[in-house]
């Protein structure tokens, strides 16, 4: 689905939210994103999403396929289970999701295949549905980390604590609205001396959509992401450039005539490309 595409931009857009694996907004349009993938969803009445790895050598496709993860949904469609699995197809990992009343994660807990604690996550929102707060806690359910995300006009300011509350770092996210969506122009994340350590900014076209992300660290060029998309709007591709312009990797994304995402294709520069199938099922009772 769409939404994939959405969970995948939330990661190149906001690392800061370090090891989330589902989607929580933090603009408006974050939100009416969610609440229109979930419904699409419904609506297609899917259940269970698999993700089959393929490798690819001398330009063939492996008949081999590796069962790398399952997700599955509520009756709301939100995933409230993620499988994750090694190279044999034994469970290595999964990851059960709570949701509030809002239909929102609250919680994210992470377990190993035999249920024991790795971490987890906590969230909370504000009174627009928005992240307000995020806490992380380790396999003792002890708190490491936590972030406050604080709202001002147009900015969101991001402060990120260790599990004394001392202060680590802190960030910024500068916004702006067009027509009905609230978009993101510009992250800097500053250190505790008051210096910028990193910069994203990121380009859009006429029709408000997300055309290049630029980054910086520690004022040099790290390189930038350029996105294209489909007729539809879907993203269909990904590509990653150092600052000399040589093209390091590429993401590439195909779907089936109703919009699911089918298929992800990953490049990389020396290595063998990897092909993500992903199928959608819906239970039969």
């Amino acid at each position: 689905m769409k939404r994939i595409v959405v969970c995948l931009l939330a990661i190149v857009i906001f690392p800061i939210l370090g090891y989330s694996q589902v989607n929580v907004p933090l603009t408006k349009t974050d939100l009416n994103d969610i609440q229109r993938e979930r419904e699409i969803m419904q609506m297609m009445n899917i259940d269970i999403s698999q993700t089959w790895l393929y490798m690819v050598k001398e330009n063939l496709v492996s008949t081999n396929r590796i069962l790398v993860s399952e997700i599955t949904y509520n009756n709301n469609a939100c995933p409230e289970r993620m499988v994750f699995f090694k190279d044999d197809t034994l469970v290595e990992s999964f990851t059960v999701i709570k949701y509030n009343n809002n239909l929102l994660p609250f919680e994210e807990i992470r377990f190993s295949a035999d249920s024991s604690l790795i971490n987890g996550i906590m969230y909370m929102y504000d009174d627009n549905n928005l992240l307000s707060d995020q806490v992380n806690y380790n396999n003792k359910a002890e708190v490491i980390s936590r972030f406050e995300y604080r709202r001002a006009q147009d900015s969101i300011y991001i402060y990120e604590y260790d599990k004394n509350d001392e202060l680590i770092s802190s960030s910024i996210i500068l916004t702006n609205n067009y027509g009905s969506q609230e978009l993101i122009e510009k992250i800097v994340k500053i250190d505790t001396k008051n210096k910028q350590v990193e910069e994203q900014y990121f380009k859009y076209d006429e029709m408000s959509v997300l055309r290049k992300k630029i980054l910086m660290k520690d004022g040099e060029s790290a390189g930038y992401k350029e996105f294209i998309y489909n007729d539809d709007g879907a993203l269909v591709k990904s590509s990653y450039f150092k600052d000399t312009d040589n093209l390091m990797n590429s993401t590439s994304f195909e779907y089936d005539s109703y919009g699911n995402m089918i298929r992800i294709l990953e490049k990389e520069i020396g290595a063998e490309t990897k092909v993500y199938a992903i199928k959608y099922l819906t239970k039969i009772d």
